[in-house]
């Protein structure tokens, strides 16, 4: 037992030595740099080694996917109204940058659902361009949305009636009269509620059967904005 005491001991006499020497030579190195360098050495190699270590922390990564487009919905093609008020998806968070043919409208957040809107946007006259992009809150930014088109128009189509005219007496055994006229290439066209096919000019005609006295026929033209002319013409028919 007294052999194996006495080796323990001599191997912690021996550590005990090897520490006392290394602390010994570290202490007169950094003696000697403070003596040569200065103490700003000392501070510079202390935050050398601070950054080797904190090199080894993890990363935290930031978020460079960008959003999706937006996208609108219940956009019309055609409106007779100089303000319409957008509404679309886009992700969560996000701003959603509306532009008019180019030029910037106004921004506005999507919600928790992913909902945007923005109210009373104000059209020019003829066809305009709507695109949007919508913007992360990483800074992110999307490709631009589908481009819509919604054409304004507040001017009612033209409409006009070459035959027969207003307030005739048609006094043939046919009862059958022909209506002739002129109006634009794609407005919806009735004639008492019969629609009418209109020619690439704008040209249409439609043969109607009269009633024996005063005969009261209605020609509406209507077009995809929703603007409308309406001509009435009263025939009496007296075979």
């Amino acid at each position: 037992m007294k052999s194996k005491f006495s080796l323990l001991s001599k191997k912690e006499s021996k550590r005990s030595f090897r520490q006392a020497v290394f602390f010994s030579l570290l202490t007169i190195a950094l003696a000697a740099i403070v003596f040569i360098y200065g103490i700003p050495a000392v501070i510079k190699m202390a935050v050398f080694i601070g950054d080797i270590r904190s090199s080894s922390t993890p990363v935290e990564l930031k978020d460079r996917i960008p959003p999706t487009p937006p996208i609108f919905k219940d956009v019309p093609e055609a409106t007779n109204i100089a303000k319409i008020n957008l509404q679309g998806f886009a992700e969560s968070g996000a701003t959603v940058k509306i532009y008019l043919t180019g030029q910037p409208m106004g921004e506005v957040v999507a919600d928790n659902d992913g909902n945007f809107s923005m109210d009373n946007l104000v059209l020019t006259l003829g066809t305009n361009e709507i695109t949007a992009v919508a913007v992360d809150t990483a800074g992110n930014k999307s490709q631009e949305s589908e481009k819509l088109a919604v054409w304004y128009n507040n001017q009612p189509p033209e409409l006009e009636i070459s035959q027969p005219a207003d307030k005739s007496t048609i006094t043939s055994e046919d009862s059958e009269v022909e209506i002739m006229g002129k109006t634009e290439t794609e407005v919806n066209l009735l004639i008492n509620e019969h629609l009418v096919i209109i020619d690439s000019n704008g040209n249409f005609k439609y043969k109607f059967s009269l009633s024996t006295g005063e005969n009261l026929i209605n020609v509406v033209a209507t077009d995809k904005a929703g603007n409308q002319t309406i001509k009435t013409l009263t025939l009496n028919y007296s075979p």
